[in-house]
């Protein structure tokens, strides 16, 4: 019973859109979380009218979604999480951590105050003045709401990153301690696909192509053949290279969901060649495929320290890998040892599906930011 109420409730939370001063389902079935037509009712089934996409993009708040990453209904409406002070709003059932749900008007349209639900549907408020601040949540985008800027921009960033690609070493390319593309120039010197927009432009490529297709075929074009053959012959998992991706986009310091991740997919209609569909016939990105296991992945990447018992050199005085520091808890002599946060949704990992992709994206993000935040740390290949 346990794990059961566990699988039902981990339903992952992605953004929810507000236009205007209304809110609720509204969603375009090839526009992921893209409203289509979006009036003064914003939300409600059948509504008039259009909102400018640029109002539309105000606010975006954490929902109640599946393990797919669509979102759960309620009375044709998404349902957003409740948050108190900015924490989870939860509760306990069967023994299981779960989130309440704010509770929407289903006349309005739009969230009651103070009145939230359970899994059960069970309503409950809460004093207006007890000194706390109860309701929603927005996610926040920071560098990646680059994916908000003209498809124009996203195809130069795209040709940009192939282009750099197409410098190194055929047999250099690779990807890096975090994750991104990564590969060595004849003179010696790196290249890393470090930018947001770059970033965010191949993972779109990869999404809606379902692979690394359209990234031979432009390489094809355009002659690069040392990306050309790589590409054609590369083993990785595409979806873990545009979960790599989505994480050297986003901010250092930041976080990766799924809440933000659809939200993403929305602003660009990603949906790729297959997808999953909710109860109201929209679709959304299919990452069933996705499986993630940390141990795995992170045993074998190594960065080490060039400063190390008082001592420094040029070369790594000490070296681990990223598991036995961030997940086995090393003791390093100086300083806190890193770890993994556990940050999908609910604070529960997760490794398959759209969870884990954006569980892996977040680690890899975790990991950056660790290494990038003392130049002492260093990668070692």
């Amino acid at each position: 019973m346990k794990k059961t109420g566990f699988i039902i409730w981990l339903m992952f939370l992605a953004a929810a859109f507000v236009g205007c001063e209304k809110w609720g389902e509204g969603m375009n079935s090839l526009e992921g979380d893209r409203p289509s037509d979006v009036g003064p009712e914003y939300g409600q089934r059948g509504n008039k009218g259009s909102t400018d996409l640029g109002t539309l993009y105000g606010d975006l708040y954490f929902i109640l979604r599946n393990e797919d990453g669509a979102p759960i209904y309620r009375s044709g409406f998404v349902q957003p999480l409740a948050y108190i002070n900015g924490e989870p709003y939860t509760y306990e059932l069967n023994d299981e951590l779960l989130q309440f749900v704010c509770v929407i008007d289903p006349e309005e349209g739009e969230i009651i105050p103070n009145l939230f639900a359970d899994l059960l549907g069970i309503e409950h408020s809460t004093p207006a003045d007890d000194g706390n601040i109860y309701g929603p949540m927005e996610v926040d985008f920071g560098r990646t709401s680059i994916f908000r800027a003209p498809q124009s921009v996203l195809d130069q960033a795209f040709e940009e990153a192939l282009l750099g690609l197409s410098e190194v070493e055929e047999s250099s390319l690779q990807v890096d301690f975090c994750g991104r593309l990564f590969g060595i120039r004849p003179d010696g010197t790196e290249k890393t696909i470090d930018s947001p927009r770059e970033n965010m432009a191949i993972y779109q490529n990869l999404m809606m192509k379902g692979g690394y297709s359209g990234i031979i075929d432009h390489c094809l074009a355009k002659g690069y053949q040392n990306l050309y053959n790589f590409f054609s012959n590369w083993q990785y998992s595409y979806l873990k290279c545009a979960a790599g991706c989505i994480s050297a986009a986003n901010d250092k310091t930041g976080t990766v969901n799924v809440n933000k991740l659809e939200y993403l997919n929305g602003f660009k209609s990603i949906i790729g060649p297959t997808f999953i569909e909710d109860d109201l016939n929209n679709k959304y990105a299919d990452y069933t495929a996705f499986n993630y296991n940390r141990e795995d992945f992170w045993k074998d990447v190594k960065i080490g320290f060039l400063v190390w018992n008082g001592e420094y050199s040029s070369e790594p005085l000490a070296v681990f890998s990223v598991l036995d520091l961030f997940d086995f808890g090393v003791d390093m002599g100086y300083g806190e040892a890193p770890s993994f946060t556990i940050r999908s949704d609910h604070k529960w990992a997760k490794y398959e599906n759209v969870g884990g992709f954006a569980q892996f994206a977040d680690d890899c993000n975790q990991v950056l930011e660790y290494v990038h935040e003392d130049s002492n740390i260093v990668w070692v290949r």
